[in-house]
């Protein structure tokens, strides 16, 4: 398996390279912060809202999103703690006390849990190109037994071509690996008004490590000043590991997609798409192909809230077997209020994520930010998880309720307790429940006042 993400690795850097031409010695200011909107893209799922396709030719292709929220990955000088491309975004220690109640376990088990953690950024950027590595190694002892966890990274490279002001081509590559499930990471739905982006984090629990790289090109046309047609065709590789019984450990997407937005006002936006992607499986599953239409509206409703929605069907079919037809689509909603936040999203298509699957799942998650006093915040989250037309069948629950307090400038104490509840739907995750209690100092050289914790 080492191998296997070593050899991955070493590809996306030899094109990036081989792209990138002679841009290595032609090094000048970002122009990624001066873009009007931002679509992005993660290892798991595309959460760009709808808004960003209404973007110039080209606009946000330069972006990337941190590793572990829904803001822009900022750029030029970040961290007070940053040499050159290279810098500290932060630091992490937490105390844990935890309970797991599991069918495959004769009894209910106490562990007593130690992180440390680090994430380190390398994030380089000339006028046409950027790549960008996010870097996360841990030490964890549990119960007294020390383990290393070096291998966390997410790593993304996209350049862009302007081939005239209405025709730009982006190239775009984003890899990430995780060695482990990190069940004290923070599971609350993440959220930026400004892009409009909601990521969602997973709270399934289970056994080994998770791959995925996706491969895309990017073809924009401005038809008008409102109207913009994008073409994508891409390739995405999804791996896990872990025992699962299905002995299905990854999956290979070709694919395209093809979307027509319209900008109605300055607020306002309309899109439709079509999908297509034929995915082929390890053993047992067999190779569907995939066909999706949608259609999407967004609104910027004033300065303080902002939603989309995504309407659709999904038309999946394989050699063997009945085809299946399904309704599909999401919901975002950011709400900004005097002193606190909402965010709520809701997901029904393909459920590729940890566990790998054929099938299709619904998840909703919504977070509540509160400012208390001046310093402190009071944080609350939920969410929910089920596959259906699967194998697996898996599902899930989570509800957490934490604090954040500021005891000086870029340091936190942070609080949590969580509870998860999963149901094994016949691959690796156990049934059972989780409980934790968590208390932790950050470090965090690269925090800005507009930040939210």
């Amino acid at each position: 398996m080492k191998q296997e993400i070593c050899r991955a690795i070493v590809a996306s850097v030899l094109l990036s390279m081989a792209l990138s031409g002679r841009a290595w010695s032609h090094q000048e200011p970002s122009q990624a912060q001066d873009a009007k909107s931002q679509q992005t893209s993660d290892a798991h799922e595309n959460n760009a809202a709808p808004e960003e396709k209404a973007g110039g030719a080209g606009s946000d292709i330069l972006q990337v999103r941190q590793m572990k929220g829904a803001n822009v990955l900022p750029t030029g000088r970040v961290s007070s703690f940053q040499f050159g491309p290279i810098y500290l975004q932060s630091v992490d220690f937490y105390q844990a006390l935890e309970t797991i109640s599991a069918s495959n376990m004769p009894q209910t088990l106490f562990e007593s849990v130690s992180i440390f953690r680090a994430d380190l950024v390398f994030d380089h950027a000339w006028r046409t190109s950027r790549l960008a590595v996010q870097y996360e190694p841990r030490l964890t002892v549990t119960n007294g037994l020390v383990q290393t966890s070096t291998a966390n990274l997410n790593a993304t490279w996209n350049k862009l071509y302007t081939l005239s002001p209405r025709l730009s081509l982006g190239l775009k590559n984003g890899f990430g690996y995780y060695s482990q499930q990190a069940q004290f990471d923070g599971l609350n739905l993440e959220g930026d008004l400004t892009t409009g982006a909601l990521v969602q984090a997973h709270f399934l629990d289970g056994p080994g490590h998770f791959l995925n790289d996706r491969s895309e090109v990017d073809i924009r046309y401005l038809l008008s000043q409102r109207n913009r047609l994008d073409i994508s065709p891409f390739f995405e590789y999804y791996s896990a590991s872990g025992g699962q019984n299905l002995n299905v450990t990854e999956s290979k997407s070709p694919g395209a997609e093809l979307g027509f937005s319209r900008l109605l006002s300055d607020t306002r936006t309309i899109g439709f798409g079509y999908a297509v992607q034929d995915t082929s499986f390890g053993k047992l599953l067999p190779r569907t192909l995939y066909q999706t239409v949608n259609m999407t509206y967004a609104q910027q409703v004033g300065p303080t809230w902002r939603y989309a929605m995504t309407v659709g069907a999904t038309h999946a079919s394989t050699a063997i077997g009945p085809s299946q037809n399904t309704t599909t689509g999401n919901l975002n909603l950011i709400k900004l209020f005097r002193d606190s936040t909402l965010a709520f999203r809701y997901d029904r298509g393909q459920a590729v994520g940890l566990q790998i699957t054929n099938g299709f799942a619904d998840r909703f998650d919504t977070s509540y930010e509160r400012r208390l006093i001046q310093r402190t915040r009071a944080i609350l989250g939920a969410g929910y998880y089920r596959q259906f037309l699967a194998v697996t069948n898996t599902s899930g629950t989570y509800a957490s309720v934490g604090l954040n307090y500021q005891i000086a400038n870029h340091w936190f104490l942070q609080t949590f307790y969580t509870f998860k509840n999963q149901k094994n739907g016949g691959a690796n995750f156990a049934t059972g429940d989780l409980q934790y209690a968590s208390f932790g100092i950050r470090w965090e050289p690269g925090w800005r006042p507009a930040d939210i914790h």
